[in-house]
């Protein structure tokens, strides 16, 4: 059988976004399928005073200060995310 090197995230679907949040000594990390739902719960820990990043399925980082990004018109496609296909 041979080894997969790809992470474990690369290897879940490829419409799943990963919301990772920091408070204190406290960290958590939940996935979300779809970009909207992601937002929502990355904006709901951010207003708790998580600091909460998004990475998409491409890998790229989102900070709570970019998740408008994520919502644009010209960011969301059939893919999640505009450019990370």
């Amino acid at each position: 059988m041979a080894c997969d090197s790809r992470s474990a995230f690369e290897r879940l679907n490829h419409m799943t976004f990963l919301i990772e949040a920091t408070k204190d000594d406290h960290h958590t990390a939940d996935i979300r399928s779809s970009v909207i739902d992601a937002v929502i719960l990355a904006r709901k820990l951010a207003a708790d005073g998580f600091a909460v990043s998004i990475s998409t399925p491409a890998g790229r980082q989102y900070g709570a200060d970019q998740f408008k990004l994520l919502l644009t018109s010209e960011s969301l496609n059939s893919q999640g995310v505009a450019g990370e296909g």
